[in-house]
């Protein structure tokens, strides 16, 4: 099985993400043998500060300094749980030594595949309002709806204050779930891989697109692929 990199810029996603990994190789095999996975990340404060100033081409140099560190320690290709980064994900993939799973890519690429047309997008405040996923969705046919400009403050204080640090208010949590429910929509892409550490089809009681199992998913497919 091919090594798989991981590049973390928020450490309960990737986390999440390399746990998938292992718990979908095990309910695949009985041998409880899993690709091997290294992962690596800066400080989180070095990446907010990128992000928090749209120095896309700043952020994809200190995401291709993991990379390279990724590849000395044996790295075969790399993904990154997290959405936001990649508005960078062109300039990471020119500049890339390792080849780089487009999370972005994927997750449209589900939504087609289960026949949704129209789909309400969750994720931080630049996700969300830069229209991350439009232009790939619309590329597949298929419509992207976008939260109030309350909702969208609300579900970034939820990321970036409660569930990034650990100090998960569940009656933050309630209160925009049931925001979410109000939404017309085929199913909704929890696109920011923290949320789905809160969120999940029960409780959002739609169709949901779980960006950080699904990147696990397809990491694992790849990694055992010739």
């Amino acid at each position: 099985m091919k090594h798989i990199g991981i590049v973390d810029i928020t450490t309960v996603g990737a986390c999440l993400c390399a746990n998938e990994i292992v718990a979908q190789a095990a309910k695949l095999t009985s041998s409880k043998k899993h690709p091997e996975f290294t992962m690596h990340a800066f400080s989180y404060d070095e990446y907010y500060e990128y992000i928090h100033r749209k120095d896309w081409i700043s952020l994809s140099n200190k995401i291709c300094e993991s990379i390279k560190l990724l590849e000395k320690v044996g790295a075969d290709f790399v993904i990154i749980p997290s959405n936001t980064p990649h508005y960078s994900i062109e300039m990471i993939e020119k500049n890339s030594p390792l080849k780089v799973i487009n999370l972005i890519e994927i997750v449209a690429d589900e939504c087609h595949r289960k026949g949704y047309s129209k789909v309400l997008v969750l994720g931080t405040k630049l996700t969300m309002q830069g229209g991350l996923y439009n232009e790939v969705l619309k590329s597949r046919n298929i419509t992207s709806i976008t939260p109030t400009d309350d909702i969208c403050d609300k579900i970034e204080n939820l990321i970036r204050n409660e569930i990034i640090p650990s100090q998960i208010n569940s009656t933050t949590v309630e209160n925009i779930q049931n925001d979410i429910k109000k939404y017309d929509c085929d199913a909704i892409i929890l696109g920011c891989t923290e949320l789905p550490v809160v969120y999940n089809e029960n409780n959002l009681e739609k169709p949901v697109v779980d960006t950080t199992r699904l990147l696990a998913h397809y990491a694992l497919q790849f990694a055992n692929e010739d």
